[in-house]
């Protein structure tokens, strides 16, 4: 896949999605009630969408979220969430991806 094309999808369609499924489905921050922090795990998020694109699957998808969880987060594990996060979020990528 041109790395261009990619990009373009990502900005327009991808993170947009993707942020909305975080919202919905993952939120270790509990941001879903507050619309001014839709973005905040935008950082997060560019980095599984970097992992997506090189073929990494859910494993290493969730190994991710769980130190962003433990570690830049500092809340306690939750690998069940993570997990299902990670396979919903490679489910999705499978369908969608340019």
């Amino acid at each position: 896949m041109e790395l261009f094309r990619w990009r373009r999808w990502w900005s327009s369609a991808g993170l947009p999605a993707l942020r909305v499924m975080a919202v919905e489905h993952w939120d270790p921050q509990n941001v879903y009630d507050d619309a001014t922090r839709a973005d905040a795990y935008d950082p997060y998020l560019e980095r599984v969408g970097r992992m997506l694109r090189r073929g990494k699957g859910p494993e290493e998808i969730a190994h991710y979220l769980g130190q962003v969880r433990t570690k830049a987060m500092r809340l306690d594990e939750s690998e069940t969430a993570d997990e299902l996060f990670a396979d919903r979020v490679s489910a999705w990528y499978a369908l969608e991806k340019p």
